[in-house]
Parts: structure tokens; sequence; C-alpha cells
């Protein structure tokens, strides 16, 4: 085959699957679950802020907590105190709790607490410890779209 048959036939693919599916995805509401690890409180404020503008747009919105932003979940975190962001005026503990009530599924990583040194009652009402073969069948989900941060 020449390369300009190859050409062809690839367009035509294209143009007949992205008929067959688009309607379909038009229909399902998008899932998207978020990895937060980093330490950095731009980074996690930025994914809370985007993650909340996602969810209020009709995602399925979910979040994995695992390393340093994992301590965002605790009760009573450890380390200094965090500083407001603007111009939310909210810490990502906060924004993370606000997300947490009204309903997004968060959980922390299956390493966290037992090498935090403390069990599940250390996380803010609302957060879990993760199963691993639950979330990696999350992961693998082709109609999930994994973000991390």
């Amino acid at each position: 085959m020449t390369r300009a048959t190859l050409r062809r036939a690839a367009l035509a693919l294209l143009a007949t699957t992205s008929v067959a599916i688009s309607p379909a995805f038009a229909q399902e509401p998008q899932r998207v679950l978020a990895l937060v690890t980093t330490a950095e409180p731009q980074v996690q404020g930025m994914a809370f802020v985007l993650l909340n503008a996602m969810r209020t747009q009709g995602a399925t919105v979910e979040v994995m907590l695992c390393g340093p932003a994992a301590d965002l979940a605790r009760r009573d975190p450890p380390g200094a105190a965090a500083t407001a962001l603007r111009p939310m005026n909210a810490t990502p503990a906060q924004m993370l709790a606000g997300m947490v009530r009204a309903g997004v599924r968060t959980e922390v990583c299956a390493l966290y607490l037992p090498n935090a040194g403390v069990g599940p009652e250390a996380l803010i009402e609302g957060v879990r410890p993760a199963q691993p073969p639950e979330m990696a069948r999350r992961l693998i989900d082709r109609a999930t779209t994994v973000l991390p941060f």
C-alpha cells in the first residue's frame, strides 16, 4: 500500500469511529480520579479547585491521597499550619474537607496510615483507607480519567 492510501484509510476509520463513539460519551458523565501526592500547597490547591470545577460541570470526581498530600486528610495534620491560598482564602486542607462534605469519594493510599504510625481514626470524617484491588480496578477502568498531582 502507498502512504497516500494508508492515510486515506486512517482518515476514513477515524471519521467512522468518531461518529459511532461520540454519542455514547455524551450520555455518560465523565469520571475523574485524581492522585494527589505533592507537598506543594499551590499544586494541592490547584488540584482541588480544578476537581471542584469538574464536579460542578457534571463529572464524577474521586481523590486518592498519598505521601505528604495525605496529611491533608488528618484531623490533626502534622507540621506547620498552612497559609490560606488566594483568591479562595482557604488552605488545601479546607478545600479538601469541602469536597469530602460535598460527597467526593476520598481515600488515602494503603501505605499511608501504617507508615504514618496512625490508624483510620486519625482521618477526617468521610475519608477512608483505599483497598488496593478496588483502587487498581478503578485506575484501569477505561471510563476513568486519571490525573496525577
